[in-house]
């Protein structure tokens, strides 16, 4: 009998498999989620969202926020994520219950799920680099 071992994906295979694009002033809404770009506004349907995920990032007793990260394409190679942040609190809170009343439960994470519901993150990384290597672990276990 061989053993098996689990090696983590350096960070350059992560940031080839799991691209991230950066939304600025974005807001949630019923209808999907709005954002600025350089031509103006622009919405991402809720139905083109695979998988929405979130943790809180940061040091426990220093700067905290809240990621989003809306998975809006991929297999169990390469994913497609948008992603934008929310102060810890209230407005995070508010983002997450809107998701989750806009997505499907099977395609939340546990984290969105649980500040939805019960005010609480859930997840917390100290590094948006180690958040990454999660989300892509979780993805790939799914099996896109």
């Amino acid at each position: 009998m061989t053993d098996r071992f689990t090696f983590l994906p350096s960070r350059g295979e992560v940031q080839a498999r799991y691209t991230v694009r950066l939304l600025a002033d974005a807001r949630p809404t019923p209808e999907g989620l709005v954002h600025r770009t350089a031509g103006g506004e622009q919405r991402v349907a809720w139905g083109q969202v695979q998988y929405a995920l979130a943790a809180e990032i940061g040091e426990p007793q220093g700067i905290r926020t809240i990621v989003f990260d809306l998975v809006i394409s991929g297999d169990d190679h390469l994913w497609s994520v948008l992603r934008f942040d929310e102060e810890p609190g209230e407005d995070a809170e508010a983002v997450a219950q809107v998701l989750a009343e806009a997505i499907p439960t099977e395609r939340l994470g546990a984290a969105v799920k649980s500040l939805a519901s019960q005010s609480v993150i859930g997840e917390w990384f100290p590094d948006v680099p180690t958040f990454e290597e999660s989300a892509l672990s979780n993805l790939e276990r799914r099996g896109g």
